[in-house]
Parts: C-alpha cells; structure tokens; sequence
C-alpha cells in the first residue's frame, strides 16, 4: 500500500468517540484535552442535558464512552445518566459531592465508575479511566466459578466495563478455554470448587503463563487470613474476599489490567526498533533459536537474508539524518508489507535488515518482490520526493548455526554491493561466486 493510501486509510478508519458533558466551560475543556492527549478518541463536548440528546442523535451508536456530569443546570439529579446509559454506552460520572444514597443510585445505573472533580489530579484520572475503558474492547477475561449466579454477576460487572468475557463452571473446563483462547489476559478464580480448587488451579495456569503476561485474582469467602498469602504465593497477582464493593472490583482489575499494558510497553521497548517499529536485533537473536532448532530436525526449511540500503551514508551526508530518517521508515514500511505470515522481519543495524524465511518455495520471487516493493517506494520530504533501493544476500542452504547463515548471507550481500546493487544473489556456499540477480 502507497503511502497517500495508508494515510487515507488511517484517517478513513473508525475513531472512537467520546461524549464529555459538563456545564462548566474550563472542566469540559480540561477534560476534553485530557482525553485526546491520552488516546486517538476524538472527544465531542456538550454543556447541558438539552445538548447532549441532540449529538447522541447525531452520533447515535458511534458514541463509545461517555462522561457526563451528575448534576447539570437543566438535569440536576443526574437525569443524564439515565439517558446515556439507556443507549447502552458506558458511563463515567462527574460530581462535586455525593451522598451514600445517591451513590448507590449512580452505581445501581451500571456506571463504569464515578470521579470526585476537586482537582487536577482527578480530572487527569478520568482521562486514564477512559483510556482503560477504550483498551478493553476485545480483551479476554476468564471467569471461573461452579456457581452460575456468582459467576454471572462478576460476568455482568465485567462486561459494563467492555471486556469480552468467557466463563467456566469449573477448573478443569478452564484449562481447556486457555488451552483454545491463548490471548485471555485475565482470569477471576473461585477458591472452592468441587473439581479441583483455585489454588491448584493457579499452579497448573502458571506453569505456562506467567504473571507478566496474565493476570490472576482469586476470590473466596472463606474467612481464614492465611488463604490471600497462599493464592499469592501459588501465582495469583491479587486477591479479593467476598463480599465485595463493585467499586474495589473494579479497582482490582484495573490495576492488574493497567500493569499488564505497563509490562508489556517494556517489554516491547526492548524488542522493538524505537524509529522503524519492526523487531530489533534483540528480539532476532532471541526468537529465531526456536526456528533454526525446527530446521535442524528438518521439520522446516529456513532462509536467511541480509538486506542493506544502497548509498545509505550518502543520503545522511548530502540530505541530513533527520531525512535519511525518513528513508529507513520508507524502507521498513516497504518491506513489512511483503512480509509473510510466520516469516521474521527485524533491523539489525543502521540500515541493515534481517529477514528469516520459513518454507519459502520460490526464492527468486520472494526477495525480487522485496527488492521491487523498495525501489517504487518514495520518500517524502521538503525538498521533494526521491526514490532508494536496496540489496540482498540470502542464505538458502542449512548450516551449523544461524550466525553461520547469517555470515553467509552477509557475505552475499558484500557480492551484490558490488556487483551494482539493487539487486539479490542466492549465496552458493562454495564459492559465492554466483552472479548477482539483475534488477527487473
């Protein structure tokens, strides 16, 4: 895809939409500019309940999540909520004051939660509430429990706040959902079920998953106070004893959930080049052993590639860094795009890439799709636009370990450099003296 196509695509795409209503100007505006900086929602803004009907008929079902002022000039006992919610639209509610009775009314309404708006820090926490709220669509939580009431009510709490939620009656039909659903982030476990009891359970879970990449949160009512240290210390991430507030629940799994995404964004910064977005070199190194071990037994046939843009320093020289930049942008969006599924795509180096290729049956086609996918990309800057190639080494040939393959396909580079560029050859091992591949 162009990249005037990805630009129209991206802008064509679905944006969420979030309704802030709010009868003081400098608290709707706050708000509003929160919410924008945090996420890609685009925030529509009303002053009074009369505002508010006409934009949700305007909007109808695009509007995603709302935050609505409990008290407004022409809805003073929070008639908005109402409203909102009969729309099926979560709700995060505004108050300057409220009593317990009025408490139990907005949280009887199925609110997502509500925010005291005294100061800065509150307001900055109803933007990070609605950035969690917008995450949760899609993501996966398992609920186990052998008692289908109980369960249904964690369900339905779950679900006001958009997770995707699958429920078990029991440990051993839990195994088998996260066997079939590896992307559940999340499960709330019982601690006493017939089949087998939650903290076995969280023992056999955590043999595969770790804390870093599930969370898991027991629940018991039995009252011995050595129960949360064991489920602790067996793998769960927290605990909860019944009865519970909806409130603390929700607390719970919003910070196990926020954590998650915290981890994750690490753990990706060390896996992930900071200005083309593909894998770095770290993860290379890290994931291909796996590959290389399935090539060994010959349950798979790998290729190597090591692919370098032509006259790179020359475009750092005579257009600037910040331009050669742009480039290796051009150049990783290019090659992302003929990637395969399965196939390993990272920079190695400067401007350097790595592709390994699994079960790859046309070699000559492969690589002259990459070569081609580069040399019709432009690069876009304030003095115009120009094109940059690229040229190929391949290793095709097993060998003893992956940093032989890659020192083979290295040296099939350094041949095609100088055999013109733009351009692959296909090493032959024994002399690498076979002819570069001419450019189409």
């Amino acid at each position: 895809m162009s990249d005037a196509k990805t630009q129209k695509a991206k802008k064509d795409a679905p944006t969420d939409r979030v309704l802030v209503v709010e009868d003081s100007a400098a608290i709707l505006n706050l708000i509003a500019a929160n919410i924008e900086e945090i996420t890609e929602a685009r925030v529509i803004k009303a002053k009074s309940l009369a505002d508010a009907r006409v934009l949700l008929d305007r909007w109808r079902d695009r509007i995603t999540l709302a935050v609505l002022d409990l008290n407004l000039g022409d809805a003073p006992d929070g008639e908005i909520v109402a409203l909102v919610r009969a729309r099926h639209i979560p709700v995060i509610v505004l108050t300057g004051t409220m009593s317990g009775a009025m408490r139990e009314r907005v949280m009887r309404m199925n609110v997502v939660d509500y925010v005291y708006k005294r100061n800065a820090n509150e307001i900055s926490y109803v933007a990070s509430l609605a950035r969690r709220i917008l995450a949760n669509r899609g993501q996966k939580v398992l609920v186990v429990d052998d008692t289908a009431s109980f369960r249904g009510y964690l369900a339905h709490l779950l679900k006001v706040h958009r997770y995707r939620v699958i429920e078990a009656d029991g440990a051993i039909a839990a195994l088998d959902i996260l066997e079939a659903h590896p992307d559940i982030r999340l499960v709330i476990t019982d601690y006493n079920m017939p089949d087998m009891d939650g903290m076995e359970l969280v023992c056999r879970i955590r043999e595969k998953r770790d804390r870093t990449r599930l969370a898991i949160i027991g629940v018991s009512g039995d009252t011995d106070a050595s129960l949360t240290p064991r489920m602790l210390k067996a793998g769960a991430n927290d605990f909860l004893h019944k009865p519970f507030q909806a409130e603390e629940f929700y607390c719970r799994i919003t910070q196990n959930m926020d954590t998650l995404d915290y981890v994750r964004v690490i753990r990706d910064a060390a896996q992930t080049d900071f200005l083309t977005g593909l894998h770095n070199r770290n993860y290379l190194f890290e994931h291909v052993g796996r590959l290389f071990n399935n090539a060994q037994r010959g349950h798979i046939e790998m290729t190597v590639a090591m692919l370098d843009i032509d006259h790179f320093k020359q475009i750092n020289d005579t257009r600037g860094h910040a331009v050669g930049d742009l480039a290796l942008k051009a150049v990783a969006r290019a090659l992302k795009a003929e990637a395969r599924d399965g196939d390993l795509l990272a920079r190695v180096g400067g401007e350097e890439f790595c592709v390994v290729g699994v079960n790859v049956g046309d070699v000559d086609a492969m690589f002259e799709r990459y070569r081609h996918a580069v040399e019709r990309t432009r690069v876009s800057t304030d003095e115009g636009e120009f094109h940059v190639t690229i040229s190929i080494g391949i290793c095709q040939q097993p060998q003893d370990s992956f940093d032989a393959m890659l020192a083979t396909a290295d040296a099939a580079l350094y041949v095609a450099k100088h055999g013109g560029r733009n351009r692959y050859v296909i090493a032959d091992l024994e002399t690498l003296d076979s002819e570069a591949q001419p450019a189409a």
